[in-house]
């Protein structure tokens, strides 16, 4: 039986190979739905890595693109699986085979001619190769994500770019940025060139403990077309923390995210890519984990990049959270959830368009079989949120391997007044964290009303109604319906 990747040998595997976060604002495409999935869809075959993340990217189609690697007993491959409405699996298959070493953090970024380019690094274990020296390589596919081709060149001069802690995404224009943990920070890289190593010098943000310091890189891209990258600095110094800067257009001065410290306390590094995230209406969003001096994750913070503060996400206070992970979606929305290490259940909870408060949180189990997680993703950017876990199982024999399920923003339903006469109109309002919801379709005693830009429809109560208590329903595709009870007398 083939034992998972794990983190002790993963800095052999390294030094062996080495020698999207982008947010788009396209409209919902991923299936009519107004009702929940609570069910699991495996959409990788077993890894073999127990130290890994996927590379997520979603189509205007609304198709979600994952990037995974695996073990293939002496070799190493990167693979692709489709996801498709309801979590179904709609293809898989490989980018590239046989490499003696591949990245555990493959990602996926818009490519060229509306196509979908994967962003990774590693060596094909041929002499001679431009693609065996560890550089970042990219290779790229049309849309349908079936048909890989390696792109000829290097994202990177450096030629020690490790297996994890990469993260890409692109600029305004389409040009693939890229960043890895490396020697004296964080490194970076703008474009792609033609040489492999790249001639143009790779861009660094220093951290003030050395190498070896920087964990879970993320790029997101901001409104105004920026780039900013945000880490976790592990060096048990005054620096160990969270970060973020901005790296394009112009790299400016590095940022410590409010209450992130812990070179007192226990650790509170992510063990994934760091949940950060760029708002649909504006602004950088960071979740982490707070320690104390006994506990890795006392609560869960929600840091906008800029503010005084952090606020505390409501129900992370258990101190059994970990794996935080974060996505935007359209409107403004964010979407933060957490895996709970007692519970063996992932928290899952929406903010309102203005990120100023939090709706009702939703729960669910983890995949089948499940002792731990080894990863937690998501993809939230047309609507519906795609769930992505790295899941060891308790099968005999198996390994772990990358399960999908997809939620659906909640609708919330009031009517006014509470309790109404016959031949009179009642109010009905639908909310989506307090925000109005238009084009929801009410249902109530037998008539349909649709919500204006308020939220709002009304329904006149029927002549010669029983007093009683009636329910309404709210729907709209997209999002899970709501119920209120309305009372007639």
């Amino acid at each position: 039986m083939r034992r998972p990747v794990t983190r002790s040998c993963l800095i052999a595997l390294t030094a062996l190979a080495t020698a999207g976060a982008l947010f788009t604002g396209a409209a919902q495409a991923s299936g009519a739905r107004t009702a929940a999935v609570t069910k699991w869809t495996k959409i990788s075959t077993d890894t073999s890595l127990g130290i890994a993340s996927a590379g997520l990217y979603r189509t205007t189609d609304g198709l979600l693109h994952v990037a995974w690697a695996r073990h293939d007993t002496t070799s190493y491959s990167l693979n692709y699986s489709t996801v498709g409405p309801n979590a179904t699996l709609a293809g898989t298959g490989t980018i590239v085979k046989g490499w003696t070493g591949v990245s555990f953090y493959p990602r996926l970024v818009a490519g060229p001619s509306g196509g979908i380019r994967a962003v990774f690094t590693g060596a094909n274990g041929v002499s001679g190769s431009p693609y065996n020296i560890g550089t970042m390589y990219s290779a790229v596919s049309s849309a349908a994500g079936t048909t890989w081709t390696l792109v000829k060149g290097s994202m990177s001069q450096s030629t020690f770019v490790p297996l994890t802690d990469t993260s890409a995404t692109t600029q305004s224009t389409g040009t693939p940025v890229a960043t890895w943990a490396g020697g004296s920070g964080v490194a970076f890289h703008v474009g792609t060139d033609p040489n492999t190593p790249a001639t143009k010098p790779d861009g660094t943000v220093a951290v003030a403990s050395g190498s070896g310091t920087v964990v879970g890189t993320t790029l997101a891209r901001e409104t105004d077309g920026s780039l900013w990258v945000a880490w976790f600095t592990a060096s048990a110094a005054s620096d160990q923390a969270y970060w973020v800067d901005k790296i394009t257009p112009a790299q400016a001065a590095k940022t410590e995210a409010p209450g992130s410290g812990s070179t007192a306390g226990a650790n509170n590094q992510p063990h994934q890519s760091v949940a950060f995230a760029a708002g649909a209406k504006g602004g950088g969003y960071l979740a982490y984990c707070v320690a104390t001096s006994t506990i890795g994750c006392a609560h869960i913070a929600l840091w906008k990049v800029g503010a005084a503060k952090a606020v505390t996400v409501p129900g992370s206070t258990t101190q059994h959270a970990a794996h935080v992970a974060i996505a935007a979606a359209p409107g403004g929305h964010l979407w933060v959830l957490w895996y709970d290490t007692s519970q063996n259940k992932i928290h899952v909870i929406r903010s309102n368009a203005a990120v100023t408060k939090f709706g009702p949180g939703q729960t669910i189990a983890a995949p089948p079989s499940t002792s731990e997680l080894d990863g937690l993703q998501a993809e939230g950017s047309q609507g519906p949120l795609d769930v992505v876990a790295l899941s060891p199982q308790t099968t005999a024999g198996t390994t772990p391997s990358y399960w999908d399920i997809q939620l659906l923003p909640k609708l919330t339903l009031a009517g006014s007044p509470a309790t109404v006469a016959p031949g009179k109109v009642v109010t009905f309002t639908v909310t989506d964290v307090g925000d109005p919801v238009a084009g929801a379709t009410v249902k109530f005693l037998g008539k349909n009303a649709t919500t204006n830009s308020s939220g709002v429809a009304t329904v006149t109560v029927p002549t010669g109604t029983a007093a009683g208590s009636y329910q309404a329903t709210a729907a709209k595709t997209g999002y899970t319906s709501a119920t209120f009870t309305e009372k007639v007398s």
